[in-house]
């Protein structure tokens, strides 16, 4: 196999980079009359669904790094959208709760948030959706699975 700019457009790396660059579009254009990035926008889901789940089990839920959901967190609390408050278990964590102002705009969004999916989706037929999908869920599976072998393995 050759190296090529041809090689290169087709490469699952390159595909799917540009497939999330278009889906982050997409997301953002129907996510705009809410000021929601889509991690924002998987935020608001979570908090909606575990009222009071601890940053740690956050970040696992969504695959975040605990750096990027701080900012994130930083800017939904100073926005009135999530609270954080010490965890009456363990003094050390904080447990993160939607506002009033939240939980509305978690309503309000989710129909986009649902029709983002299906604008992504779009272009393929229902049996070919379905089957990206399985494909997808379990490229992400194997190589997270790939991925937690390689981080828990010690180091020699």
């Amino acid at each position: 196999m050759s190296v090529s700019i041809q090689s290169l457009t087709e490469a699952p790396a390159q595909l799917l980079r540009r497939a999330h660059q278009l889906a982050t579009a997409i997301a953002l254009e129907q996510l705009a009359e809410f000021n929601l990035t889509p991690i924002q926008f998987g935020l608001l889901i979570v908090l909606n669904e575990r009222p009071g789940i601890d940053a740690k089990t956050l970040c696992r839920t969504l695959a975040l790094d605990r750096a990027s959901l701080t900012g994130v967190l930083d800017r939904m609390e100073a926005g009135g959208l999530v609270t954080r408050e010490m965890d009456p278990n363990d003094r050390r964590a904080r447990v993160l709760t939607l506002t009033s102002a939240g939980r509305d705009v978690f309503k309000r969004s989710s129909r986009k948030g649902v029709g983002t999916q299906l604008a992504i989706l779009d272009a393929l037929t229902p049996a070919e959706r379905t089957r990206f999908m399985k494909l997808l869920a379990k490229l992400v599976a194997v190589q997270t699975e790939r991925s937690s072998r390689r981080t828990a393995s010690p180091r020699s």
